[in-house]
């Protein structure tokens, strides 16, 4: 089984994950800032909006995906990959 194969198992086998409904826009504005400026910089991000309470239920889950998504090479190698993945995937790594 490969890195990716292994993160998508992870990912829907999470307790913490599954069923959750993501914010689209909350996703895109995520990856956006993943791709530009890296893993940490959309921590941050995702940290300072912990107050909003439409967003409450979404932050620790979306912390716990971008921690596996930095253990797969490629995906911390080209960033893309990983936004594409929260833009356009998320939904059907965890249903």
């Amino acid at each position: 089984m490969g890195e990716f194969a292994r993160f998508m198992d992870r990912i829907r086998n999470d307790p913490r994950v599954g069923k959750i409904r993501f914010s689209s826009s909350f996703l895109e504005d995520v990856g956006d800032i993943l791709d530009r400026r890296g893993f940490d910089e959309a921590r941050l991000h995702i940290w300072a909006l912990r107050g909003r309470e439409d967003l409450e239920r979404q932050i620790l889950p979306l912390l716990l995906i971008l921690g596996e998504m930095e253990k797969v090479r490629k995906i911390e190698e080209e960033r893309a990959i990983g936004k594409y993945i929260l833009k356009n995937k998320l939904g059907l790594l965890i249903e």
